[in-house]
Order: structure tokens, then sequence, then C-alpha cells
């Protein structure tokens, strides 16, 4: 029978939490040097004034907004409730025009389409945060578990930030909030 002493079993503790640790390449919300200012969050989703195509979505668009939306919790947590939306407010460095840039999100399938990455391209620069999100409109898009939002330009990431999208009864405040929003 072999014994471990308390100090054995915490120092096997520490390796197996630093190993952990090193095994992530990135903290979450991640942004590079590249950025200026990122805030991450959930917003209302607002009817678009325009659509881009984008054929590696599932709706093989993204909409244009008329203006930036106020986030209404800084969070990672999203309740799945058509009417929200989340991502992120992001700012390039002085100076710096990423363009192109891809971005790639990454969600459960879709049950409907069993579609698991979106892929678009767009540009951010110095002159003033963009917005990079994702609105929920469709039944199908209410997929519960990890969505993840990246950005990469010539090769680098950007940016990187994983959602936990979640039933709406455990964000009951931010779930109600955007009934009123209009969408496409």
């Amino acid at each position: 029978m072999m014994r471990a002493s308390v100090g054995t079993v915490a120092a096997l503790g520490a390796m197996l939490w630093a190993a952990a640790l090193s095994a992530q390449d990135l903290p979450n919300p991640y942004a590079s040097d590249l950025v200026d200012s990122l805030v991450h969050g959930v917003y209302c989703a607002e009817a678009p004034i325009d659509l881009e195509e984008a054929p590696e979505t599932a709706a093989g668009v993204v909409n244009i907004v008329p203006a930036l939306p106020e986030m209404r919790r800084i969070t990672t947590l999203v309740p799945a409730q058509l009417g929200i939306g989340f991502g992120l407010l992001v700012e390039a460095r002085e100076g710096l025009v990423l363009d192109p840039m891809t971005v790639t999100i990454t969600h459960p399938p879709y049950p409907d389409s069993g579609v698991e990455v979106e892929r678009w391209v767009t540009g951010i620069d110095g002159e003033g945060p963009g917005l990079i999100g994702f609105s929920f409109e469709l039944e199908s898009e209410l997929v519960i578990g990890p969505w993840v939002f990246e950005a990469e330009h010539e090769g680098e990431i950007v940016f990187r930030v994983s959602f936990e999208v979640v039933p709406p009864a455990l964000l009951p405040e931010l779930a109600q909030g955007c009934a009123g929003a209009v969408l496409s």
C-alpha cells in the first residue's frame, strides 16, 4: 500500500493545476496587442439597416445595425432568448486598420442544419469601436452551450471570447429585458 503525505498531494495538485493553466493557450476574454479596447457582453438586438453577404454563415448574411448597442451586462453568460444579442465592441489601436479580419463563431450544432461554424470577413480600425456580435433571431439558433468568437488578421489572433449560452430561466433579468427587440 502506498501512502502520500499531505505535502505530496498538495504538490501533485499544484503541478496538475499548473499543467491545466499552461494547456489553456489564451485567457478569456483575450485581446492581442493590436486591440485598444474590447468590451464583451449581452445587449438587445436591433433590426438591421442593411445586410452584408456572408456565405459561410447559416443565414448567408450578417446584419448591419444603425448604431453600436449598449451592453446591458458585461458577462460571458448569455440567455438563449429571441431578441438577445451578444458579442463584443472592439477597437484597434490608434493608427491601425485590421482589414481584412476574419471572424469565426463556433457553437453547438443547430438542430435543423447541423451548422457549428460561421465565418465572415470584416474590418476594424482605431477610429472607434466596431460590433462583432450575434443576435438570436430564430428558434433554431437557441442552442445551449459554448459559443466562441475569434478574429484573425494576417495570421494573428486579434481576439477570442468564449460565451456560455444558458437556458433563459438562469438569467431571467437579461432574458426578459429585450422582449420588444425588433429583428429582421
